[in-house]
C-alpha cells in the first residue's frame, strides 16, 4: 500500500487542509473518544498522519504521535511540529516501539492498504498496540453499500498560489477505486501539471465489522454523523 506523495506533499496543506471541515471533525472525534474513556493527556497515534494536518486540532486534548509511509509527507509534518515523534510504517505491518491509548486513522486512509486480507492486517497491527481498554477510530473511504462515481473540483487562490484541482473517483473494478488527480499549479507566473492516478479499496460495511472484531476488538460505536467524514467505527480493546 504506498502512493508516490512528492509531489503532492509540496502543497498538500493549501489544497486539502481546511478548518471548516477539520476543526469540528476533530471535536466530534474527541468527543466520541472521550465517551468511551479515552481521557485528557491519553497517548494517542495518529495512523496515516501525512503532513499532519489533523494534528494542532489534538495537541490540545492528547500526547499526539503520527504515523505514515510517505518519507515526503512526514517530510513535512515533521517540519510543522519537531517536538513531536513521528513514525514511518505502513498500516498493515507497522511495529511502533510503544503502545498507545487512542488511535485514529481519518479521512477515510483506510483505503489506502487496497485489500480485504490487507484491512484485517491492518486491523490486527492496530489491536496490538493498543493498551487495555485503549480504543480506535476507524473513517471508512466510502462503502461498496454508499460508492458513487463523482468529478471532485477545488481551487486554491492565495496572492502567491494558484492550484485547480479535478479529481475523477471512478469504480475501476470490484472492490477498487480509481482516484485519478488532475492539478494545475500556478506560482509567481509559472504553471505545473501534476497527473496521478491512486487506487483505493473500496470494502462493504461487514468487511469493517468483522475485521474490527476479529483483530480482537469490540466495536463499541458505528458513529454516521456528518461532522465526521465518511463516519466511524470506534473498536475497544477490553481484554487485558
Amino acid at each position: 500500500m504506498y502512493s508516490d506523495f512528492e509531489t503532492i506533499s509540496s502543497y498538500y496543506d493549501d489544497l486539502y487542509v481546511k478548518d471548516e471541515e477539520y476543526a469540528p471533525e476533530a471535536a466530534k472525534v474527541k468527543e466520541l473518544l472521550s465517551a468511551h474513556g479515552i481521557a485528557p493527556q491519553s497517548d494517542l497515534l495518529i495512523l496515516a498522519c501525512g503532513t499532519g494536518g489533523h494534528i494542532p486540532y489534538f495537541t490540545d486534548e492528547y500526547k499526539v504521535s503520527g504515523l505514515d509511509l510517505s518519507e515526503d509527507m512526514l517530510a513535512v509534518a515533521e517540519k510543522k511540529f519537531p517536538n513531536l515523534t513521528f513514525h514511518r510504517g505502513n498500516l498493515i505491518d507497522f511495529d511502533v516501539k510503544a503502545n498507545f491509548d487512542a488511535m485514529i486513522c481519518l479521512y477515510g486512509s483506510i483505503g489506502f492498504v487496497k485489500t480485504v486480507a490487507n484491512l484485517r492486517a491492518a486491523m490486527r497491527r492496530i489491536a496490538a498496540q493498543l493498551r487495555p481498554n485503549g480504543v480506535a477510530l476507524i473513517t471508512p473511504w466510502s462503502t461498496r453499500e454508499d460508492f458513487r462515481e463523482c468529478l471532485v473540483v477545488d481551487a486554491v487562490d492565495e496572492p502567491d498560489l494558484k492550484i485547480s484541482r479535478m479529481e475523477q473517483v471512478r469504480l475501476k473494478e470490484p472492490g477498487i477505486v480509481e482516484v485519478t488527480f488532475h492539478h494545475l499549479i500556478g506560482q509567481g507566473t509559472d504553471v505545473t501539471y501534476h497527473q496521478q492516478a491512486v487506487e483505493i479499496g473500496l470494502f462493504s460495511r461487514q468487511d469493517y465489522l468483522s475485521a474490527l472484531t476479529d483483530a480482537g476488538l469490540t466495536l463499541v460505536e458505528e458513529y454516521a454523523g456528518s461532522d465526521v467524514r465518511g463516519g466511524a467505527y470506534l473498536g475497544k480493546r477490553i481484554n487485558a
